[in-house]
């Protein structure tokens, strides 16, 4: 996918992409991950340096919380009234919205504090939107994102699982996106792109957790280069 197809003659945005994808790079992997799990207590701090956090200043988690704004605010300019932005952002409501409502419904403890701030609400005000959705009160959040929450709700009742509430809105946000997303090459591609992420990521949670496979066929998302029939191929689902 090239940046360039969707602000053509603008390189703010292939920039501000660039320094994002460069920072990502700075941030633990799975198996970063396991060495910091397997070590003990003396060795932990020789496997944090190992691996790039040897309490130096760069903070690479801010430097890309910054570099994630700085990216979203270019495509809000660059995309003037399309929509393209508003888009975008809402992704991270969805994401904060799933959260919370993993919150109430399978933890409740202590204070609710995992947000990620580049979406189009407050966290009180998404708190305070979605509670009027669960207590069947009028409210203005976006359409798509009540479904969402109804839906959640739903799968919630029926597998018993907070997994089932992230499937949900992995769903609902990819449904919403290829309604508001304009066409052309550049999104067509994201948007093959994210049906496949939606599905490979459902298809782990439900395999690798032991959950009914109904779940991932019933959101299944179309629109992908892996078919259907390689995920039923990988496990004879039916």
């Amino acid at each position: 996918m090239k940046a360039p197809l969707i602000f053509k003659g603008d390189t703010r945005f292939v920039y501000a992409s660039g320094v994002v994808r460069g920072l990502e790079n700075y941030l633990l992997t799975r198996a970063d991950y396991q060495k910091v799990m397997d070590a003990t207590p003396e060795q932990l701090g020789t496997v944090l340096g190992e691996i790039g956090y040897g309490g130096g200043e760069h903070n690479p988690e801010h430097a890309l919380d910054l570099a994630t704004e700085q990216l979203l605010s270019i495509v809000d300019k660059l995309s003037g009234d399309s929509g393209i932005g508003r888009t975008l952002r809402l992704a991270y409501d969805f994401r904060n919205a799933a959260a919370y409502l993993k919150y109430l419904w399978f933890s409740g403890e202590g204070e609710f504090k995992s947000f990620l701030p580049w979406g189009t609400l407050e966290p009180d005000a998404l708190r305070s939107k979605i509670d009027d959705i669960l207590n069947e009160q009028s409210t203005d959040i976006e359409p798509a994102l009540a479904r969402a929450v109804e839906q959640a709700r739903h799968l919630k009742d029926i597998y018993k699982t907070p997994l089932a509430v992230d499937i949900a809105f992995d769903r609902a946000y990819h449904k919403y996106a290829a309604r508001n997303l304009p066409e052309g090459e550049y999104f067509s591609r994201w948007m093959a792109v994210m049906s496949d992420w939606a599905n490979l990521k459902s298809f782990v949670r439900v395999i690798n957790f032991g959950l009914n496979r109904k779940l991932f066929w019933e959101t299944f998302v179309e629109g992908g280069d892996i078919p259907a029939g390689k995920f039923r191929e990988a496990t004879d689902l039916d």
